[in-house]
């Protein structure tokens, strides 16, 4: 009775280590990634556009797409990867 409980716990333990804590890391990479992006940054969408961070207001962001002026407005969740950091 005892090791099929020891099975079970060891299996939890298993399915803990190789699942949620990756995921659990991965998110908080994500999160601080997002928490980083400031105006003058240039970043990539989840979409695929290129643009340049004007302004950000809590959870928005303001990108110009190219040199003509053309902006948008996105949630920070749609932000995949930071290309370039303002200095």
């Amino acid at each position: 009775m005892s090791l099929g409980i020891l099975y079970v716990l060891g299996i939890f333990l298993l399915i803990y280590l190789f699942s949620i804590l990756p995921a659990k890391r991965k998110h908080r990479r994500i999160r601080a990634m997002h928490d980083a992006v400031k105006a003058g940054d240039e970043i990539v969408t989840l979409g695929g556009i290129i643009a340049e961070v004007q302004s950000r207001d809590g959870e928005e962001v303001e990108l110009r797409i190219n040199g003509s002026g053309t902006t948008m407005r996105v949630l920070i969740y749609a932000v995949q990867s930071i290309r370039k950091s303002a200095q």
